[in-house]
């Protein structure tokens, strides 16, 4: 797991959960493989831990646009705006030694108070709750597939990838036909993802062979399976079918070469000569 300036983002999770846990009413879920701090259903806080390979350990807490920009003006070290949620004001805080932990109680305790119904004013403080560790894969292990299933898809026409830190896609004609993913969302899997025809065959397969196949989310239901990249035994002629059959499917089949025109009846003449393909009875008839 990525490191924040000697604290872990293990041990940074801790102290972020700590300090929101000093709010009445609190709940950790999971939300897109990411512990979320949500208060009677309403999230005020979220952990991020190299979102999309950006190296950070951070936070990022509900607030206003006006409280953002003050932050991220006078101390962008240790302040940004984060994705998606950074234009409706949320703020993002760097998790780590320089991390100022006083003013991040004070923020999380106001984003908790923006969202919070009377209720949950009264309502006890409660400690955290154990959390079972998160999922880790072997950095080494997906390097070293990442590379194999980089030369597979290399070999085939148009094939371009586009690589983050812990996933890849692969592109031809602009459209994807497999994705790498390496602890998606902390789901401890490393894994290529592929369309495959018949849709409804990635649950058949998954189903049949789960130590080898899973129905991926998101693109489970328009019909793509995965692959599990991770364990003992990979068939690697198998994973190569698969992705080919996958860009097949976006590029499409090959087109037969167009056949010149005829060296009879027309040679040396232009190729737009038309020819009369009425049946000759027909003609006698209307000359009749």
């Amino acid at each position: 797991m990525a490191k924040a300036k000697g604290l872990t983002s293990d041990e940074a999770l801790v102290r972020l959960r700590a300090a929101c846990y000093a709010m009445p009413a609190v709940e950790e879920k999971l939300s897109h493989g990411a512990p979320c701090f949500f208060v009677r259903g309403k999230m005020f806080a979220s952990f991020a831990s190299d979102h999309h390979g950006d190296g950070r350990t951070a936070t990022w807490v509900k607030a206003d646009k006006d409280r953002q920009s003050e932050l991220v003006a006078d101390e962008p070290g240790r302040y940004f705006v984060p994705p998606y949620v950074g234009v409706k004001g949320w703020v993002g805080v760097h998790l780590g030694v320089q991390t100022d932990w006083e003013t991040l109680s004070i923020l999380i305790e106001e984003a908790w108070t923006s969202v919070a119904p009377k209720s949950a004013h009264e309502a006890p403080v409660l400690p955290p709750p154990k959390v079972a560790p998160r999922p880790k894969t072997d950095p080494a292990l997906s390097a070293r597939v990442f590379d194999r299933l980089l030369a597979v898809c290399q070999a085939l026409a148009g094939s371009e990838c586009e690589r983050e830190t812990w996933s890849a896609t692969f592109r031809a004609k602009k459209k994807p036909f497999a994705y790498f993913n390496d602890n998606h969302h902390g789901d401890g899997i490393i894994g290529v993802w592929v369309r495959v025809d018949p849709p409804g065959d990635n649950a058949v397969l998954a189903a049949a062979s789960p130590e080898r196949y899973f129905v991926p989310p998101y693109l489970g239901p328009r019909g793509w399976v995965g692959l599990r990249l991770d364990t003992k035994d990979v068939d690697w002629d198998e994973v190569a079918a698969r992705v080919a059959a996958s860009h097949a499917s976006v590029v499409g089949p090959a087109k037969k070469p167009t056949r010149g025109p005829s060296s009879s009846g027309g040679a040396g003449r232009s190729g737009s000569r038309s020819v009369d393909t009425t049946p000759a009875p027909s003609r006698s008839r209307r000359a009749r």
